[in-house]
């Protein structure tokens, strides 16, 4: 639960800041706004889902759309600037996330082990104790 709570919280700073970098501008073109917005919301999208390589991706998509946006000159430099900063925000939360989920697998993984070797342990404990409960048996008849 806390996991889904911290990723649709990440996720919704992910769409703050991202639509912080997007919308707001006088001399934005609509269409322009409207494809950022687009994108900001397929990061949003994967972001939520807790799929860090789609996200990666999408953020990339974005990046090349407002550069795009930029030469052609729909977005000013200012602007320009205001979406790659809310992008590096964007990635550190996100490699931040990558390392929480790749910790807890990690810790999961170990756990995991530590759960089947106790069982093994214990399997071979009570293998050794019945064969040597049935030598107590045959030794019973002298």
């Amino acid at each position: 639960m806390r996991r889904r709570l911290g990723e649709a919280l990440g996720a919704g700073a992910i769409v703050l800041a991202l639509l912080a970098g997007c919308a707001r501008a006088p001399a934005y073109d609509p269409a322009t706004a409207e494809r950022l917005q687009q994108h900001v919301l397929a990061v949003s999208d994967a972001s939520a889902a807790g799929d860090w390589a789609t996200t990666t991706t999408r953020l990339l998509e974005l990046e090349a759309s407002a550069s795009t946006a930029l030469a052609r000159g729909e977005i000013t430099q200012e602007r320009f600037d205001a979406i790659m900063s809310a992008l590096a925000l964007v990635r550190a939360d996100i490699d931040a996330a990558v390392a929480e989920a790749e910790r807890a697998a990690e810790q999961a993984a170990a756990e995991q082990a530590a759960a089947e070797q106790a069982a093994a342990e214990e399997a071979a404990r009570q293998a050794e104790e019945n064969s040597g409960n049935g030598d107590k048996r045959g030794k019973k008849d002298d």
